[in-house]
């Protein structure tokens, strides 16, 4: 079997050639509207990306908001002896002596020991 590029031939096995002429080019209409659509759908992806860029750069960052009058100077930081996590007791500083509490740690709700291991202080 032969095919030229212009003129499309067939050679058949008895050597008898068939020409079939130039390929029809012609757009249908249904050609030109399936290339609207897809020129108007990456149109509109270009738009999105643009606007999401625009959306990326004006980002505004969040002020810093952070209370430096507050009352936990005196407070002790406990630890958890289940949980092992550390947080800001409720128990004050006093003249009195106290390693550990008991009570429902707040960060893994358990009844726990809660080791009061350092006081804040203001500076």
């Amino acid at each position: 079997m032969i095919i030229r590029r212009k003129n499309i031939a067939v050679k058949a096995a008895d050597d008898d050639e068939f020409d079939f002429g130039e390929p029809d080019m012609e757009e249908s209409e249904d050609m030109v509207e399936d290339d609207d659509g897809f020129n108007d759908t990456l149109d509109s992806i270009a738009d999105d990306i643009e606007d999401l860029k625009d959306d990326v750069d004006e980002v505004d960052e969040d002020e810093v908001g952070i209370e430096l009058d507050n009352n936990i100077d005196g407070h002790y930081i406990a630890e958890c002896s289940k949980c092992h996590g550390i947080f800001i007791s409720a128990v004050s500083q006093t003249s009195q002596v106290v390693s550990s509490i008991q009570g429902v740690c707040p960060l893994c709700d358990k009844e726990s020991d809660q080791y009061l291991k350092w006081v804040i202080k203001a500076v």
